[in-house]
């Protein structure tokens, strides 16, 4: 079976809903096509260049994390 992006975040919107982010969040996809295919997945706290790293020589095409690549409290 074929996953694509809006298919996970579908998924993580179930018990993370966006409504329930903060004025200053920048919750939801970020980067990328809601329509690209996933095989595999990183989860993270943060986005570091040392994750991208991680992420890119296991072959992940796709990165979750707690905070956004880009946050603004």
């Amino acid at each position: 079976m074929t996953m694509k992006i809006k298919d996970v975040t579908s998924v993580i919107e179930t018990f993370a809903p966006l409504r329930w982010q903060e004025s200053y969040d920048n919750a939801g996809l970020v980067v990328g096509r809601e329509d690209d295919e996933v095989h595999a997945a990183l989860l993270a706290v943060d986005v570091t260049e040392e994750v991208l790293d991680e992420a890119e020589r296991l072959g992940c095409d796709l990165v979750i994390t707690h905070h956004p690549i880009v946050f603004h409290p």
